[in-house]
């Protein structure tokens, strides 16, 4: 009997608790804030990855290596919608030998952009998805999306890749 009770009175607790966690002291007459209205692409980064048959796994797979590339020569062009620049490859060292570092191409690299708080970006045509191995061999175009659903197609070129 005592042992009922016990239960009941942590039941009626908890759901007291509950009850009062969930409610809001919030009643209305917020300021309400701006949407984000830029579709802007601030950075470009690229690097390239490749499968190092020294390290593997637990399970024997080869692990995946990102050499980062440099980025020289960048302009972004907010007007235009326009990013132009230059990559630069690292020099060999380390699991990155001579062999691999010869592998590097436009054709098989990977993008990251930074682009305005609270937008979103997706390819147009033939171009790679970004963070995902793609060919930047070429102009390539994406459409940002602000958060207030303005948009822009941006061109990325890179007019060299460097291996000094």
């Amino acid at each position: 009997m005592k042992n009922k009770i016990f239960h009941r009175l942590l039941q009626t607790i908890f759901i007291i608790f509950v009850s009062v966690s969930l409610n809001s002291c919030l009643t209305g007459n917020l300021e309400d804030l701006p949407a984000f209205e830029e579709a802007l692409i601030t950075d470009v980064k690229f690097d390239f990855r490749y499968k190092d048959e020294t390290a593997v796994w637990i399970d024997g797979q080869p692990t995946v290596k990102v050499v980062v590339l440099t980025v020289g020569d960048k302009v972004i062009d907010k007007v235009a919608g326009t990013v132009t620049c230059t990559l630069t490859v690292p020099p060999a060292s380390g699991p990155f030998t001579s062999e691999i570092r010869n592998q590097v191409s436009l054709s098989s690299i990977v993008g990251k952009f930074n682009i305005s708080t609270g937008a979103g970006i997706a390819p147009l045509s033939n171009a790679p998805v970004l963070g995902v191995p793609g060919d930047f061999s070429s102009a390539r175009q994406y459409n940002v999306t602000a958060a207030n659903s303005a948009s822009k197609t941006w061109t990325i070129t890179i007019t060299a890749l460097k291996k000094p």
